[in-house]
């Protein structure tokens, strides 16, 4: 957990940053193990069709790892945006008040820090 703002009495929850990762792997390696399973080609890893079936194998669990990977990058930016533009991702420890961060402020703070 990040303390935003310079202040060490608050941090940050990225809720939705972190559920939208996890789905993203998820989706990314149930697509990936779908197309293993059809057959090799699809999705971000394309490679020639083998006749060994160690061969179809490994390309599949690495096909797993790729998309899971990627799924999990494109969540989780999802999930950022929407922390920081909707939910309100800060929150106070001493108090436990919840509240959103304007972006010019956020803006001004990631300037001053410099």
């Amino acid at each position: 957990m990040s303390e935003p703002l310079g202040s060490s009495h608050l941090q940050t929850k990225n809720h939705a940053q972190k559920l939208a990762g996890i789905l993203g792997a998820s989706v990314g390696v149930l697509r990936a193990l779908s197309g293993g399973v059809q057959g090799v080609g699809g999705g971000a890893l394309q490679l020639v069709v083998s006749t060994s079936s160690l061969t179809r194998i490994s390309t599949a669990v690495l096909g797993a790892f790729v998309e899971g990977a990627l799924g999990c990058a494109a969540g989780a930016a999802f999930g950022k945006a929407l922390d920081e533009a909707v939910l309100s991702n800060y929150q106070c420890l001493r108090c436990h008040h919840s509240f959103q961060v304007s972006s010019r402020l956020q803006e001004g703070n990631d300037a001053a820090s410099r």
